[in-house]
């Protein structure tokens, strides 16, 4: 049973829904918080009502009957004393409560005038104990002596402010917190969706995305499936047309190599089969890279080290200078065929250019590691990613015993990106080109 809206748009009208409730409750809450304290300032006026009202039935009586008369009026939050000196003393700040008492008691009576009336805390010496909580008011009676009250628990919590900045806060912090959980909820099958779409064409087939979510994000995985069906169906007739092609012109140019056979000037016919053989490795090569990474080979288990070694011992048996200087055993899971190809490529152009090359495969638990250093003249640093794009050759002759085609390291570059590895090329400080390719071993298949 689903307790989420099931679109994007219904979860942010869950969110403002949400947000506007408790946005209401707390509203409601520091409303009560002021009427609260409008009702202390009520209190107040009814308090000084009341003070007045003993003080002026004290002053009647004499002075022998005053303090018991005073513990008879005491009673509730009041209690009250005569004393023939104040016990109050007046605050350095006043409490805006004891203040609006002492302005209810100014206004029904005159004794404030001449210093008869004291809202505060209780004088030293008095033996009562300080309360913050205790509010002590001393008024002076005609005759010279003074009506002592404490009353107790007059200074509450109630501060309209204060209850709005703590509503507010509490508000603030609940709409976060909901809306950082929605948008949590909302946002993440997007960002699966973002990153299993990284992932298209790491594998010989295309990779589907799990089709889950609220249901634009469901809608998006769906259509994203088959936007992968349809360039991969697109590639594969691409490549079928082109294999075709390669086959029809295979068989016209086997035609003319026999008819090459009545020239009769050798030289002519000598530059004509060089030329054969030109386009023939031009469409080859060509093939080789549209078809490089949709040749349906499935992953398998296996060594690099043991390739590259394989690789090293075939370029030594036809008399080339290569040096495996390390082999690591390196599990990988990927396309053999495809790896091997790359790493011919690479070390055969080192091979080519640098007359030499040291090979090493480095693995750790993390990443396998496979480096190449020749002695050759390097690659021009504003040249050095150039070269990895499609038909680049550094060299302008044509000729491919000097420029290639200039698909051999776009071949492999695009292969080791497949696998989620990267390809670095830079120039030896002593002269020569270094090949670096990392592979992860964490790759996803």
């Amino acid at each position: 049973m689903r307790l989420l809206p099931d679109t994007i748009a219904g979860r942010t009208i869950a969110v403002l829904l949400l947000g506007l409730i408790a946005l209401h409750l707390a509203s409601i809450w520091a409303y009560q918080l002021g009427l609260d304290s409008e009702v202390g300032l009520t209190n107040a006026a009814r308090t000084a009502e009341r003070l007045v009202s003993i003080k002026s039935t004290l002053s009647w009586l004499p002075a022998e009957k005053r303090e018991e008369t005073a513990h008879t009026l005491s009673g509730g939050a009041l209690e009250v004393h005569y004393s023939t000196v104040p016990l109050a003393v007046a605050p350095p700040v006043m409490t805006s409560s004891a203040r609006a008492l002492q302005s209810e008691i100014e206004k029904r009576t005159e004794t404030h005038r001449d210093g008869g009336l004291i809202v505060g805390t209780p004088a030293q010496g008095t033996g009562t104990r300080t309360d913050p909580h205790l509010t002590l008011v001393s008024m002076r009676l005609p005759d010279g002596g003074w009506v002592n009250t404490n009353i107790a628990v007059l200074d509450g919590a109630h501060n309209s402010t204060r209850a709005i900045i703590v509503s507010t806060a509490l508000m603030a912090l609940g709409v976060l917190g909901i809306a950082l959980g929605m948008a949590r909820s909302v946002t993440h099958p997007i960002r699966k969706c973002a990153e299993e779409a990284k992932r298209v064409y790491v594998a010989s087939e295309p990779q589907p995305i799990p089709v889950d979510g609220p249901k634009e994000v469901r809608e998006l995985a769906a259509a994203f499936n088959e936007m992968q069906l349809r360039v991969k169906k697109l590639v594969d007739e691409r490549t079928l047309m082109l294999a075709a092609i390669s086959h029809d012109l295979k068989s016209p140019l086997a035609r003319l190599r026999l008819r090459l056979e009545d020239v009769a000037d050798e030289d002519v016919r000598r530059a004509i089969e060089t030329d054969f053989d030109d386009m023939l490795q031009m469409i080859g090569s060509s093939l080789e890279f549209l078809r490089s990474d949709h040749t349906g080979e499935e992953r398998q288990r296996l060594d690099l080290g043991a390739i590259v070694r394989t690789i090293c011992d075939d370029y030594a048996d036809q008399g080339q200078a290569v040096t495996l200087e390390r082999q690591d055993k390196a599990i990988f899971t990927g396309r053999r065929l495809a790896l091997k190809r790359a790493f011919a490529n690479l070390i055969g152009n080192a091979l080519k250019y640098g007359q030499s090359a040291t090979v090493r495969v480095l693995a750790t638990s993390q990443n396998i590691t496979l480096e190449i250093e020749d002695e050759g003249p390097g690659i021009p640093e504003d040249e050095l990613k150039k070269v990895l794009t499609p038909f680049y050759r550094i060299e302008a002759s044509r000729s491919r015993d000097t420029g290639g085609t200039g698909l051999g390291l776009t071949i492999a570059h695009s292969v080791i990106e497949s696998h989620g590895g990267t390809l670095e090329l830079k120039n030896r400080p002593q002269g020569g080109l270094f090949v670096r390719v990392v592979l992860a071993r964490a790759e996803r298949s």
